[in-house]
């Protein structure tokens, strides 16, 4: 009797635990698919009862595009197409427009999630009439880029920290600012909390997220009104061996609070993506080192840049550090 109930009690473990592996692989499998792969769905969200898009920002919108373009015609001889290596050994694809005069002033502009240079390129034109040298790149798995995960700016911070190297190679007393939107914000803050060259000056993050695992969680609630235990538990293994990261090591807060750089915020308060008060946490990790922090009224995820006086305030900033 004894034996046949430790024989059913054994099978029912053994069973329990072929199932927990099973249901971790599916589940696991099918949230890495959608987060992580490249175009495979994750850059489609629909947010519910979206407010109508601002009649200002859609118009601007629409002529920063057309400017872009016009732009990108006009410093055709000023263009570089610019090819480098992760540590993989991924080519990694991307654009350095160099001013006509000389000057050690850099933009490094890093772009967000399953976007590509094209997004970048759209701040790039302001930079550039700025004064700066200009560097864009399609994110790994973006674009022209390789790569067969996205690393939501872990992965890319060692892809940036090559691009900054790129830049020194080219100029060793280039004064190099760095610019990210949403994902590419937290792949700039990231880095910030690590040993950078002294020719990285400064930071511009614009709508980034708080961790890795926050973000997810925040999308797992809003896209399939999920919670975040025990799905995200499944991805994270899954992500494990498939990507070749941990999910939970993308902490955002973390890097920020070990920067000494000076680090300028900006979000909006009608992002649906990001929250802002993910900005606003941001900015109270950041206890070492000059911050600000800016947050417009009006514009959806990573539209601040649509307003008329953003690039001003970046200006300010940059020149009231001393940055530039």
């Amino acid at each position: 009797m004894v034996k046949k109930f430790k024989a059913r009690l054994i099978s029912g473990g053994i069973a329990f635990l072929l199932g927990t592996v099973i249901v971790t692989g599916v589940v696991g499998n099918y949230f890495v698919n959608y987060a992580l792969v490249p175009q495979y769905g994750g850059q489609e969200r629909k947010v519910k009862d979206p407010k109508q898009e601002n009649e200002g920002l859609a118009r601007r919108k629409k002529e920063e595009k057309e400017a872009r373009d016009r732009w990108l015609t006009a410093v055709k001889e000023q263009t570089e197409e610019v090819n480098i290596s992760s540590k993989e050994g991924l080519r990694l694809a991307g654009h350095a427009y160099r001013q006509t005069s000389p000057t050690h002033d850099w933009m490094i502009v890093v772009h967000g999630y399953q976007s590509s240079e094209e997004e970048s390129q759209i701040l790039a034109q302001h930079f550039y009439q700025a004064g700066y040298h200009v560097l864009t790149y399609s994110q790994r798995g973006c674009g022209k880029s390789e790569g067969d995960y996205i690393g939501m700016g872990l992965l890319e911070k060692e892809d940036l920290k090559r691009w900054t190297q790129w830049v020194i190679d080219q100029d060793a007393d280039s004064r190099v600012i760095y610019h990210g939107t949403s994902m590419g914000g937290a792949t700039v803050l990231l880095a910030s909390g690590e040993q950078l060259p002294d020719q990285v000056k400064a930071i511009v993050s614009d709508c980034s997220y708080t961790s890795i695992w926050a973000i997810f969680a925040s999308e797992l609630k809003a896209r399939f009104s999920l919670p975040s235990f025990p799905v995200l538990d499944m991805a994270r293994t899954v992500g494990r061996f498939r990507a070749g990261y941990d999910i939970k090591d993308g902490d955002v807060e973390q890097a920020v609070s070990q920067s000494q750089l000076p680090i300028f915020f900006l979000h909006t308060k009608e992002d649906t993506f990001v929250p802002v008060e993910m900005a606003q946490s941001l900015y109270q990790a950041k206890t070492g080192g000059q911050k600000d922090l800016f947050i417009y009224e009006t514009g959806k995820h990573a539209e601040a840049k649509y307003h008329p006086d953003y690039y001003e305030k970046i200006q300010s900033f940059i020149e009231k550090y001393q940055a530039k």
